[in-house]
């Protein structure tokens, strides 16, 4: 622990809000640490799964084939079960798993209790591994939620509008001013195209304003190791963007982010307003709650919608503002809350 927390009494408090931010400084601290135990306790259990496997073949002694065989069901329903999108599929694939590890358990004969606590740990080592992924994620997503929320704290709350002929350059002139990669990936031959007719999965073809990308590695591509990539989303709106404006976009970059293999990092609604016109509360709702959300080669890559609004006065305001300090990141659905 922190030597810190230690010296302190956890129930004293003097500034809630600084205690807040104190504390979850005080938890980044030990991200390392925790990661690294988790890291241990992974490579323990499954070694463990290992020797599992091996013990359970040698006490099935002459049903050791019939053994084996069913291993095979039951390790895919294991692995199902850790890639379930609801509680429901998950139990279902619990259960199919079970019933194969009871048979498994018949064909051990006289050993039937060995084969009880075997299997039964077999299971368990599975659903362990599970749970550590889920908490593997949660760390993942504080560790970089907590990264930004410390760089919007520190940077300038006034973000001025940089020179251009259009608002598109203008946008893009701008990130590529706060952004090294998305300046690393202007600059490739490939890399930005304004506008851009992109083609989706399910074959419609939509118009964005910009498009930036900087294609997955071949390490990724073929291993699903390595940088991911990533692809930046510009959409110009001569009025305020709507509810159904705003989802439509989602929907669009979505398609053409599975249609691509490369995920979303930064999907802009870019509007300057005429006068005091402003965006309706359910748009303004959807931008603060809704995401984009794209699932490619098993991570789930999650993507804020974003409106930057061009001022009169020459500066932007974001809604929500995306750090791009988040560039690359997959996050679980399980932490899917960005």
């Amino acid at each position: 622990m922190d030597p810190e927390i230690k010296a302190k009494d956890a129930r004293a408090v003097e500034d809630p809000i600084a205690a807040i931010f104190d504390l979850a400084e005080a938890v980044d601290r030990q991200t390392p640490t925790i990661r690294r135990v988790l890291r241990y306790v992974r490579v323990f259990v499954s070694l463990w799964l290992l020797l599992d496997f091996v013990m359970i073949l040698v006490f099935a002694d002459v049903r050791a084939f019939v053994t084996l065989l069913l291993f095979v069901p039951l390790v895919i329903s294991l692995f199902a079960m850790r890639s379930a999108s609801t509680p429901g599929m998950r139990l279902a694939f619990l259960v199919t798993a079970c019933v194969f590890g009871v048979l498994q358990i018949v064909t051990f004969g006289p050993a039937f209790l060995v084969g009880v606590v075997l299997v039964s740990l077999f299971i368990l080592g599975f659903v362990i591994l599970e749970l550590l992924r889920d908490l593997r994620s949660f760390f993942d997503y504080f560790a970089l939620r907590h990264r930004v929320i410390q760089r919007v704290r520190q940077a300038d709350p006034v973000v001025y509008v940089p020179e251009g002929k259009d608002s598109v350059q203008r946008i893009l002139a701008h990130l590529s001013r706060t952004s090294a990669d998305v300046k690393a990936a202007m600059a490739r031959p490939d890399g930005l195209a304004a506008p851009a007719l992109l083609t989706g999965r399910s074959g419609l073809t939509y118009s964005f304003d910009a498009f930036v990308r900087t294609p997955p590695s071949g390490l990724w591509r073929t291993l699903g190791l390595g940088s991911p990539g990533f692809a930046v989303y510009v959409k110009a709106f001569d009025a305020a963007p709507g509810l159904a404006d705003l989802q439509g976009l989602a929907r669009a970059v979505a398609d053409v982010s599975e249609a691509l293999r490369i995920p979303p990092v930064r999907a802009i609604a870019l509007w300057k307003p005429a006068g005091d016109e402003s965006v309706a509360a359910d748009a303004y709702e959807y931008l603060l709650k809704g995401a984009v959300r794209v699932r490619i080669r098993g991570a789930t890559f999650v993507c804020s919608l974003e409106l930057a609004r061009e001022g009169a006065d020459g500066t932007y305001d974001f809604i929500p503002l995306v750090v791009d300090t988040a560039l690359g990141g997959p996050v679980s659905p399980a932490v899917a809350k960005a």
